[in-house]
């Protein structure tokens, strides 16, 4: 029997975890937390992919010193593909989790390896719930044999999907309106999320609102915090992502349901976040269920 990832991990950092156990359910996990303080530590490839949940501490830098591939902070999480070996430089005392995955998993599992694998390299973001998920974990883990297996299983889906989310979408959005503006703007995100393969133009979205373009231009990106064609790209491809993996229809077919131009525009778009090809990414993803 091999040896388990963690065990490699706890000699390699020279450190025990204060606290570690198990997260059944449609995805199974090993859970570590860390606190401790070093220099520098180098943890060779896993042969399962790892997230990384930093609760505290000075700032972690991952990667050379020459050429650091990330900078992490307390909040900040890491997504770490397997066989890729990281190295991992320390400003002052750290607190961090670990979550493993084990064997199965659920198309979000899947999803997630797809992606970090495709960028050969750890992920890093930075995200509110996705900490206060990890945060959530231990402090149930810590109530031992007592700790609600259902409810953690739900906990760690949640925080899954909601990283594949940060991580392939083009910007986060934060949509805050004026209450003067609100109706306005429910009525045009009904009209993008009802309507993708139809004319989701500026002006299109303008008359929607009953204002002129310019205005709806400075309306939007003033509530949604991002141009009204970034969100529209953003989400076709959630759409163009979800019919890629829920379903069989062909390429061209979700294009077009999606309201791309052309399969080869649903291509270059999906490849520019993703790292892979629409087929690519089904063909990967099929490979996963078998």
């Amino acid at each position: 029997m091999s040896r388990p990832n963690w065990l490699s991990v706890r000699k390699q950092l020279g450190q025990t975890p204060i606290l570690e156990g198990h997260i059944h359910g449609e995805i199974p996990l090993f859970v570590e937390r860390y606190m401790y303080q070093t220099g520098e530590r180098v943890v060779s490839g896993l042969d399962c992919m790892a997230l990384l949940n930093q609760f505290g501490g000075g700032t972690v830098h991952e990667g050379q010193q020459s050429q650091p591939r990330s900078q992490n902070l307390p909040t900040q999480s890491i997504l770490v593909p397997r066989g890729v070996s990281t190295h991992w430089h320390y400003t002052g005392p750290v607190d961090f989790v670990v979550f493993y995955f084990l064997e199965g998993g659920n198309d979000i599992t899947a999803n997630l390896e797809l992606l970090v694998e495709s960028r050969g390299q750890p992920l890093s973001f930075s995200d509110q719930l996705t900490g206060a998920a990890a945060q959530q974990l231990v402090s149930e883990l810590y109530k031992g044999l007592g700790a609600d297996q259902g409810y953690m299983a739900r906990l760690a889906a949640l925080m899954l999907e909601q990283s594949y989310r940060l991580l392939t979408t083009p910007c986060s959005v934060s949509i805050s309106p004026r209450y003067a503006h609100f109706s306005r703007l429910q009525a045009v995100l009904n009209q993008i999320h009802r309507n993708l393969a139809g004319d989701l133009s500026v002006d299109a979205l303008a008359s929607c609102a009953g204002v002129s373009s310019a205005h709806f231009r400075r309306l939007f990106q003033e509530a949604v915090g991002m141009p009204v064609h970034r969100y529209v790209l953003a989400t076709r491809l959630e759409q163009a992502r979800k019919l890629l993996t829920l379903s069989e229809m062909p390429i061209a077919h979700i294009a077009q349901e999606c309201g791309f131009s052309s399969q080869s525009h649903l291509t270059v778009s999906f490849r520019t976040i993703h790292a892979v090809t629409p087929a690519q990414f089904r063909a990967r993803l099929a490979s996963r269920r078998q």
